[in-house]
C-alpha cells in the first residue's frame, strides 16, 4: 500500500475506519508509528480547518495488519483550540490511545516549506534501510551521524542524526507532513538502542510517544532529524528534534521504549 493511501481515513456514523497493510511491519509487529500516523489523520479529520499541534499517545497492545477504527470525544472546545481523546480500535481492542491539541492555523502554520531547506550535498544517502525495512522506500535519508550500513548499528552511540524528506514519487500532497513525522520519530527514537546496543541483542518496545509541531512542512520538504536515547538495562528514555536547514525548529519529540534482552546479555554499562 502506497503511503499517500496508508493513512486514509473514511468517516462513518460514529468513527473513521481505515486499514493496516502487512508492509507495515517490523520485527513482527505493526510498525507504531503507522499507528499513530493514523491517528493523526483521524484528528484532522474530525477537526477541519484546525491544525494539529501535539499528539500524546500510548500503545496499550501491538496492532495487526487488517481494519482499524478510530474514535474520537471531544474533551475540550473553545474558540481558536479543541483537545481531543483519539482512540484507536481493532477487533474491539484499544490499539492506541492518544491526547491531540488541534489549533488555529495561526498558532500553527501548517504545510508552510522553509525557504533554503535544503541538505548538504555532501550527506551520503542511505540506501539498506528500505532493503531492511518495506516501509523506508517511501523516504530518501541521507546521513549526518548514522551508519550506512547494517554492520554500523551496534558501534555504542546512542544518538542518530539523519536529512529525511518523502519520495515525490511515492508520497504525493494528499499525506499531510504530520504523518512523515510521526513515522520518523517512531522510528528513530528507539533507533538509538539499536546504534547503542546492536541488532539482536536487544529488541526495543515503543509504550508512547509524544510529538509537539511549532510548524508543519510538505511531506516532501527536507527535515534534519536529531534523536538521543539514555538507555539503560531495561528501558530506554529518548527524545529528538526536527529542523529545517537554517535551524528552524519544526517539532519535537519524546518516547518511553521498553527493553527485552537476551537472558545471557549483559547490560552496557
Amino acid at each position: 500500500m502506497a503511503a499517500e493511501t496508508a493513512f486514509a481515513v473514511t468517516p462513518s456514523d460514529s468513527a473513521f475506519r481505515g486499514t493496516v497493510d502487512d508492509e507495515w511491519m517490523f520485527a513482527g509487529r505493526v510498525f507504531g508509528g503507522c499507528v499513530a500516523a493514523f491517528a493523526s489523520e483521524v484528528a484532522r479529520a474530525a477537526a477541519p480547518p484546525l491544525v494539529l499541534a501535539s499528539l500524546q499517545g500510548s500503545y496499550p497492545r501491538a496492532a495487526v495488519p487488517g481494519p482499524i477504527e478510530g474514535r474520537v470525544e471531544t474533551v475540550r472546545a473553545g474558540r481558536s483550540s479543541r483537545l481531543l481523546r483519539i482512540d484507536l480500535f481493532q477487533r474491539d481492542e484499544r490499539v492506541f490511545t492518544a491526547d491531540a491539541w488541534m489549533l488555529d492555523s495561526g498558532l500553527v502554520p501548517a504545510d508552510q516549506a522553509v525557504s533554503g531547506a535544503q541538505p548538504p550535498e555532501s550527506a551520503p544517502v542511505v540506501t539498506w534501510l528500505e532493503a531492511e525495512v518495506p516501509f523506508f522506500k517511501n523516504l530518501e535519508v541521507r546521513a549526518v551521524d548514522y551508519p550506512l550500513t547494517p554492520a554500523g548499528l551496534g558501534d555504542g552511540v546512542p544518538r542518530c542524526e539523519v536529512w529525511v524528506r518523502g519520495r515525490a514519487d511515492l508520497i504525493g500532497e494528499g499525506t499531510h507532513g504530520a504523518a512523515v513525522d510521526l513515522l520518523l520519530f517512531d522510528s528513530f527514537l528507539l533507533e538509538c538502542v539499536f546504534r547503542s546496543e546492536g541488532v539482536g541483542t536487544v529488541q526495543p518496545i515503543t509504550l508512547d510517544l509524544g510529538v509537539r509541531w511549532t510548524r508543519h512542512v510538505p511531506v516532501q520538504a527536507w527535515r534534519r532529524l536529531t534523536t538521543e536515547a539514555a538507555v539503560t538495562e531495561g528501558i530506554a528514555l529518548a527524545d529528538g528534534t526536527t529542523r529545517a536547514a537554517d535551524g528552524t525548529l519544526l517539532a519535537t519529540a519524546t518516547t518511553l521504549g521498553r527493553l527485552l534482552r537476551r537472558p545471557d546479555d549483559e547490560p552496557r554499562k
